[in-house]
């Protein structure tokens, strides 16, 4: 199952159940969310044992804008870079709650085309913002997210081969 961010950046989900694009934005498509106050993640997945939440972040892209990609430096530095990562992953675990769908471990996966030691230590940060990640309280009958890390574009592909990603324009160049 090929999923995209709508973008540059594709990944073949080849082991997936179910799959889709959960920040759309337009109303007449399938899978719209239909709450444009909640944050989303990219994309949400469903494996046998658990389902990923993909948030695809891409300032390498070959089309960038300089300010777009300051923008995104400025985040990053500030905090709330992070903070919308977290935000989307909460707002788009209670939309699956809601609908009675958050029923398997959650791990959310972040494929951000930086450096890799920043994509690291992001992830450290987006973790920290989030309930007790891979630790619930006594009373919790189970961890609200499995795993949370940061990925650059190569390191996806080194963590998750049977989750190849690939830049779309890169490819396309290539063929023609």
């Amino acid at each position: 199952m090929i999923l995209t961010d709508d973008r540059d950046i594709e990944i073949d989900f080849t082991d997936a159940i179910d799959g889709f694009v959960f920040d759309q934005m337009k109303p007449e498509l399938p899978k719209f969310h239909g709450l444009g106050a909640m944050r989303r993640v990219d994309l949400i997945v469903e494996m046998p044992e658990f389902v990923t939440y993909v948030e695809i972040k891409d300032p390498s892209h070959p089309n960038a804008r300089p300010e777009g990609i300051q923008q995104i430096i400025e985040k990053y530095e500030d905090g709330s870079l992070a903070q919308s990562f977290a935000n989307k992953l909460i707002d788009s675990f209670v939309y699956g709650w809601a609908e009675q769908k958050a029923l398997k471990p959650i791990r959310y996966y972040s494929l951000f085309t930086i450096d890799s030691e920043l994509a690291f230590e992001f992830g450290d940060k987006i973790a920290a913002l989030l309930p007790p990640l891979g630790c619930p309280t006594n009373r919790w009958k189970r961890a609200f997210i499995e795993d949370c890390q940061v990925y650059d574009l190569e390191l996806w592909n080194a963590n998750f081969p049977n989750w190849p990603a690939r830049r779309i324009s890169e490819t396309s160049s290539q063929s023609t």
